[in-house]
């Protein structure tokens, strides 16, 4: 790409400013991450005990140990700047209440922040890097509390007086959410009924947030010095004072929600606007759009990681588009209608691929939803909470508040009782070509003069899944740390081995990464095995019931999961499949695993549990057929197990070992690699490259792993 930029600049002068451009985004990227992210200017030991001073930034738990964000403000003496200071997720043991805000000091063990990676499920490594989170601890000393910073203690006395004016309101959550962008209130279940609604981006503090705060600062201001004639000069402009009263109130309203993402972002978009129009420059014209993403991405240009950057810049360059000519008052009731209904069928058009791609899925009511919910948000709900928490300062008036929220809440519930089918469908865009395909059609048919072009981009992705091999069967072996979860599917059915660890007793990853999966790939789960009862293999087990999977139980566990599997062969689709329990007797539950093989004529994969070499032994004395292509290593890698005689009888052609990154057991044992690799047999480990998917062809197989293909340089 450089050396075709260099070319054409060479050749055509207006290519010198596209160079000039170009040259001057690297240096940017380049110095962001240096200053950022690369390191902090003081020495930070890994995984040693060190003495810190924190600062809280948000908490994830209720109770100790708390999982929280933290800012390093000093490590071990060394004082950091604020805004270069790292970020780092801690689990925090005390005995004290935390709050956001607090200021803590204590000894701290850190290492680089690293989580499993997976295909088709939530990128939480990105996701940290983008919120500038560079490492992950515990506290290993006793936490001594600090009082507040001021600005810390700005915004905890702000949240705490919102949530108390706001109490006993049945959608307290709601109006917490929109007046201070803290949406931790908010539970799962009105996070779900939100989406489904497509009402979800009406309480994360966005550009309609800031204009809405903006435009009642402007009024507010016009009003005032209407009301009290103050006399000005002539020359003055009252319209530029108004703008300027307006953008302050945005900029209180961004600094006590601390400054979140997609605040600064619509911040930052509404700053450029204004600045335009002062200067008396068209304020509608695209420059606009282009400035403030220019500000943006100068700011941070790991922006571009953000769901949220491309949903803001889409949507108002999607209402530019609709928007020719500003309407006044005078233009009547019934040509806002008009123009809001069309700004909100474009929004919904244009914003459909990217939450198809993101969000897997499109709420079916969310126009019809948002062209009430909208308005009422704008021109009612938001004043009068402006108003209420500023009169409540001298009055109390929850009385009158109360009596609104329940009509709004009567309203709300009216709403959610849709049926689910009504409100939500799962249509989910595999992959990021096929969200650029989608694009072209929809910019070449609307901007295009030869509208009948639009059919090229279809033709293309039409011809590219044609062109695809399709595989005979696929094996993923999921990253979920210490534990193991495995599924085998072909012609959109599939068998699941494993659920994989359970922590904290309370999180797993069967709904976040196994039936994500699933629903990505459109499989039907016809069966489900568990190896062994041990927390690294069953622990997400209540998940994966309460996730409506309980009947797949049957084919292996008739007589309950607890008893070892059923020993039988049978036909699944395309492949064969064997299982056996080669000792259910025995007191070592390790070796109670149930051993499956799956095969075809031209591949197999073995998956045994945590069997250990006694039973590996056993298996080989009595001939058992363990000849494989693939071998998932028994118990992760363990030296309990993998004998030599065990990796003979097998002769696989790779090894692959589910195991945690540096976990206390440092699987694969180093005597257990060594034997693979005197047999020259090639090995991979989840903790290594993330999420491992196989996809067997007539003659081949081809191998794809989370960390090379879903990862970037600075990750």
């Amino acid at each position: 790409m450089s050396f075709a930029v260099i070319l054409a600049s060479l050749y055509f002068k207006p290519f010198l400013s596209v160079l000039s451009g170009f040259i001057c985004g690297i240096f940017i990227v380049i110095f962001h991450y240096l200053i950022f992210y690369s390191a902090s200017l003081c020495q930070i030991e890994i995984d040693k005990p060190i003495d810190a001073h924190l600062q809280i930034i948000s908490i994830h738990s209720a109770a100790s140990p708390y999982y929280a964000k933290v800012r390093l403000i000093n490590i071990q003496g060394c004082s950091l700047p604020r805004f270069i200071a790292p970020l780092a997720m801690l689990s925090i043991t005390t005995e004290k209440q935390l709050d956001v805000g607090s200021l803590l000091t204590s000894q701290i063990k850190l290492k680089a922040f690293r989580t499993v990676k997976n295909f088709d499920s939530f990128n939480r490594e990105r996701f940290a890097f983008t919120e500038r989170i560079i490492y992950k601890g515990r506290t290993v000393g006793k936490t001594h509390h600090l009082s507040s910073t001021s600005s810390a203690a700005i915004r905890s006395h702000y949240q705490s007086y919102i949530s108390d004016i706001t109490a006993g309101t049945k959608l307290q959550w709601m109006y917490y959410a929109l007046l201070t962008g803290d949406r931790s209130k908010i539970s799962s279940v009105d996070k779900t009924h939100l989406r489904e609604l497509g009402l979800s981006h009406l309480l994360a503090i966005s550009g309609l947030h800031i204009g809405l705060i903006f435009t009642l600062g402007f009024y507010t201001c016009k009003w005032v010095f209407m009301c009290t004639q103050i006399a000005i000069k002539q020359s003055m402009q009252l319209s530029k004072l108004f703008v300027v009263f307006g953008f302050c109130c945005a900029f209180l309203y961004v600094y006590l929600s601390d400054f979140v993402v997609s605040a600064t972002r619509a911040l930052v978009m509404l700053g450029c606007y204004l600045i335009i129009y002062l200067l008396a420059k068209n304020p509608l014209q695209w420059r606009s759009i282009l400035f403030a993403l220019s500000v943006v991405l100068v700011m941070n240009p790991f922006s571009l990681l953000n769901p949220g950057f491309y949903f803001s810049f889409t949507a108002v360059a999607i209402i530019f588009l609709v928007i020719n000519q500003p309407l006044t008052i005078k233009n009547g009731l019934i040509k806002h209608s008009v123009q809001l209904f069309m700004i909100q069928g474009a929004l919904f058009v244009g914003l459909l691929p990217l939450s198809l791609y993101f969000f897997d899925g499109v709420s079916v009511i969310g126009l019809l939803v948002n062209l009430i919910a909208v308005p009422l948000i704008s021109l009612v709900v938001m004043p009068l909470l402006v108003m209420y928490s500023l009169l409540s300062m001298i009055v109390d008036t929850s009385y009158v508040f109360k009596l609104f929220d329940a009509v709004f809440y009567s309203s709300f519930e009216f709403i959610i009782s849709t049926p689910h089918d009504w409100r939500w469908i799962d249509v989910r865009i595999n992959g990021f070509k096929s969200l650029l395909y989608l694009y072209c059609t929809l910019l070449i048919g609307l901007f295009s003069p030869f509208k009948r072009f639009s059919i090229i981009p279809s033709f293309i992705f039409i011809i590219d899944w044609l062109l695809t091999p399709k595989p005979l069967f696929q094996l993923d072996l999921f990253d979920v740390g210490h534990g193991l979860m495995a599924m085998i599917s072909t012609n959109n059915k599939a068998i699941v081995y494993d659920l994989g660890p359970q922590y904290f007793a309370r999180y797993d990853y069967v709904n976040s990464v196994l039936v994500a999966n699933i629903r990505q790939q459109n499989l039907e789960v016809v069966a489900t095995i568990i190896s062994h009862q041990d927390n690294d293999h069953a622990g997400g087990l209540t998940s994966w019931k309460q996730a409506g999977y309980t009947a797949t139980f049957e084919k292996f566990h008739p007589s309950g999961i607890k008893l070892p599997c059923l020993s039988q062969h049978f036909k699944f689709e395309n492949l064969n499949i064997t299982s056996l329990t080669a000792d259910s007797n025995h007191d070592n539950n390790n070796d109670r695993s149930c051993i499956l093989k799956i095969s075809n004529p031209q591949h197999s994969v073995l998956l045994t549990g945590d069997i250990s070499k006694f039973i590996e032994q056993q298996l080989v004395s009595q001939e058992v057929d363990l000849n494989a292509t693939i071998l998932i290593s028994p118990h992760h890698g363990s030296n309990t197990s993998s004998s030599g005689l065990f990796i003979d009888a097998v002769n696989p052609e790779i090894v692959l070992h589910s195991s945690a990154y540096q976990g206390q057991w440092s699987f694969p044992h180093s005597d257990v690699v060594k034997r693979y690799n005197d047999r020259d047999i090639p090995q991979y480990t989840t903790a290594e490259y993330g999420h491992i998917r196989i996809k067997f062809y007539p003659q081949s197989y081809r191998l794809e792993f989370a960390r090379e293909q879903e990862s970037y340089w600075f990750e």
